[in-house]
C-alpha cells in the first residue's frame, strides 16, 4: 500500500484555488490511499465547519472524506500510537533550537505536521508527506539550514541544543505545486495549456505554498521538455 499523507496547508490551499475536483482525479490513478491525522482533520475540517467564514470550504473537504477520496489514519494506525509518536516528534523539534538573545526554545513545527511526520514514521509503508511549510521541511532535508534560516528570520543568532536536530528519520516530501503539476501532466486539469499552469502555480504560491519565482519556472520547463 503507498500513501499521501496530508498536512493542513495543501488541503486548505487546494480549496480555496477550487482545485479539490482535481484532487479527486488524482485520487482515481492512485494506487493508494490519501491520508489524513485527527490533528489535520480538526484544522481542515472540525473548526472551520464551525465557523461561518470558512464553513463552505469545510463543506467542500467533507465531501472528500464523504466520498473516500481522503481517509482517516485511525484506520492504519491507532490514535493512541500516532499521539506518542507526534508528541515525541514535537518534543524532539521544539526544544532542539534556541535564541541566544531570548535563551528561550524556538517552536519550528506545529500538531498536525507532527502527526504526518510521526504518520510515516509508523505506517510501514511507502508514503510521502504533502506539505507546503518550508520549515518541517528543512528541519527533515536540511538541519543545519533551519538555524540559519531561523536566525535570518528572527534577527537574532539561533544555535542548537544538544544533537536533536539529526535524530529526526528521513522523509519524503512533495508540495501542492509539485502534486498540480503530476495532474496537469496527466491530463487531469481542465486545460493543459502551459499558461494555465503557469496561473495554477502561482494561485497556490499567494495562497500559501512556499515556493519560489524561480522553482515555478523550472516547474514549467519540465512541460515543455517533456
Amino acid at each position: 500500500m503507498k500513501y499521501l499523507i496530508f498536512d493542513a496547508g495543501p488541503i486548505i490551499s487546494l480549496t480555496m484555488n477550487g482545485l479539490l475536483p482535481v484532487l479527486e482525479k488524482l485520487k482515481e490513478g492512485f494506487d493508494g490511499e490519501f491520508v489524513v491525522t485527527p490533528a489535520v482533520r480538526k484544522e481542515i475540517l472540525d473548526k472551520p465547519l464551525k465557523i461561518q467564514k470558512f464553513k463552505l470550504e469545510a463543506m467542500q473537504v467533507q465531501k472528500l472524506f464523504d466520498k473516500g477520496v481522503l481517509v482517516s489514519s485511525t484506520k492504519i494506525v491507532p490514535t493512541s500510537k500516532l499521539q506518542k509518536e507526534s508528541s515525541r516528534i514535537l518534543k524532539l523539534a521544539n526544544n532542539s533550537l534556541k535564541s541566544t538573545k531570548t535563551h528561550q526554545r524556538i517552536k519550528i513545527i506545529h500538531d498536525g505536521e507532527a502527526s504526518c511526520m510521526a504518520f510515516s514514521n509508523l505506517c510501514s509503508c511507502d508514503n510521502l508527506i504533502v506539505i507546503d511549510e518550508r520549515g518541517t521541511r528543512i528541519l527533515i532535508e536540511s538541519p543545519e539550514s533551519m538555524k540559519n534560516l531561523l536566525s535570518k528570520k528572527l534577527g537574532t543568532e539561533v544555535v542548537e541544543v544538544g544533537d536533536s536536530l539529526h535524530k529526526f528519520k528521513k522523509q519524503r516530501f512533495i508540495r501542492s505545486a509539485e502534486l498540480m503539476y503530476v495532474a496537469h501532466k496527466k491530463g487531469y486539469m481542465q486545460e493543459t495549456t502551459k499558461e494555465f499552469l503557469d496561473a495554477v502555480l502561482y494561485a497556490l504560491k499567494f495562497k500559501g505554498t512556499a515556493i519560489s519565482i524561480k522553482e515555478i519556472e523550472e516547474i514549467k520547463d519540465m512541460v515543455v521538455k517533456k
